[in-house]
């Protein structure tokens, strides 16, 4: 072999190495060019969708002057960027029974809650834990088969000695996405107008 042709296997040697260096740093910018892509896709779902959350509302927080916590009823608010759409709220047990539902077409992030009093709150057991649950969907999601958003308030109650009046105590917020096999449906879909 003579030094022209050494020289030449050589140069051909280090342009293949270069070569696979270069297609490897490329598969590499290439997958943390996507990681980072879907990272911003997620952001934005995040900052355009609606984020329902609630409160137990008391009866100090009300009247001006009143010291009582006595539950008055629970408040559901938009604090997301976009409209809830569909809101169904519920009042639940572990048992997944809904003795009260209430339903809104929207809520926007400017509207003043709803407010949510559910019927016979008084005759719930006290060593039980029930759910505040409001299940919504983002106005640029609906109708394309896309999970539903899901606010759960837990909450027991504690009954006072006066008559008709109760407290409650509530839990920490829970946010999820539900698939259609979690949905509450508190208003069977087949009963709605198309």
């Amino acid at each position: 072999m003579t030094t022209g042709e050494l020289i030449q296997v050589i140069l051909m040697g280090l342009l293949v190495v270069v070569t696979g260096v270069y297609a490897w740093r490329t598969f590499a910018i290439s997958k943390a060019t996507k990681k980072q892509a879907q990272e911003m896709r997620e952001q934005r779902v995040m900052a355009s969708r609606p984020l329902l959350i609630q409160k137990s509302v008391h009866e100090k927080d009300i009247w001006e002057g009143s010291t009582k916590d006595y539950f008055s009823h629970f408040e559901i608010s938009n604090v997301g960027n976009t409209p809830a759409i569909e809101v169904e709220s519920s009042l639940m047990d572990n048992e997944g029974n809904r003795p009260h539902s209430i339903r809104q077409t929207y809520l926007r992030n400017d509207d003043s809650p709803i407010k949510f009093r559910p019927a016979n709150i008084v005759n719930l057991e006290e060593t039980k834990t029930y759910y505040l649950v409001s299940e919504y969907q983002n106005i640029f999601s609906y109708g394309l088969q896309k999970p539903l958003y899901q606010t759960r308030l837990p909450f027991k109650i504690s009954k006072s000695v006066q008559k008709g009046k109760i407290y409650t105590i509530a839990g920490e917020l829970e946010f999820k996405e539900a698939t259609e096999k979690e949905r509450i449906d508190a208003f069977s879909r087949r009963s709605k107008p198309k």
